[in-house]
């Protein structure tokens, strides 16, 4: 029996305890701007443009913050899947990337923020690129180095080093299946 078929689905939700995290800071940042803004800080007096960008950084901030609480709220069904067919991250699409149509699958990481990054087929890749706002994006990520689909494992129950792992193994095992070619025992996914 090979690889492909001994893989089981996975399925990652998002975890309490780090948008927990994340709305704690985002909070955080919100009241830190605000202050900011409507000078309630003891010293000297800040100027117009930092007064303006304190202002930018609350609508930002809060705007992330509800988008945060709100995902807190509404999210209690998983995001992403993993399969021997492919992975289906159903904030990105609701279509599933076969591994065939993935090139390359690589960790990037910006600061402290990890992600995983699919390289796909350009024909693929079209399909994926979605609205305005999602090609805005796409070309900001592409800019900074990410170059391909995201896939962002902030306030999921996994973690972007265990994300690219068992996706670097998920895809390992689909490749080589759609080949025809034996495949090797895999190492354990946690």
């Amino acid at each position: 029996m090979s690889v492909s078929q001994n893989l089981p689905n996975v399925a990652i939700g998002y975890s309490r305890v780090r948008l927990l995290k994340l709305l704690a800071a985002g909070l955080l940042l919100t009241l830190l701007c605000a202050a900011l803004a409507l000078n309630w800080h003891l010293g000297k007096n800040i100027t117009t443009f930092q007064i303006a960008a304190c202002y930018i950084g609350v609508a930002f901030s809060a705007l992330a913050t509800c988008k945060i609480l709100w995902m807190l709220i509404s999210s209690r069904e998983p995001v992403i899947f993993i399969s021997r067919v492919g992975i289906r991250d159903t904030r990105i699409a609701d279509e599933t990337i076969a591994w065939r149509s993935v090139r390359d699958i690589l960790p990037w990481q910006q600061r402290n923020q990890k992600i995983v990054v699919l390289k796909l087929d350009p024909l693929v890749a079209e399909r994926f690129a979605g609205g305005l706002l999602k090609r805005v994006l796409s070309l900001m990520n592409k800019a900074l180095g990410a170059d391909g689909v995201v896939v962002n494992a902030g306030g999921l129950t996994m973690d972007a080093e265990t994300l690219f792992d068992t996706c670097k193994q998920y895809w390992t095992a689909g490749r080589l299946a759609y080949h025809g070619r034996a495949v090797p025992e895999p190492e354990p996914v946690s």
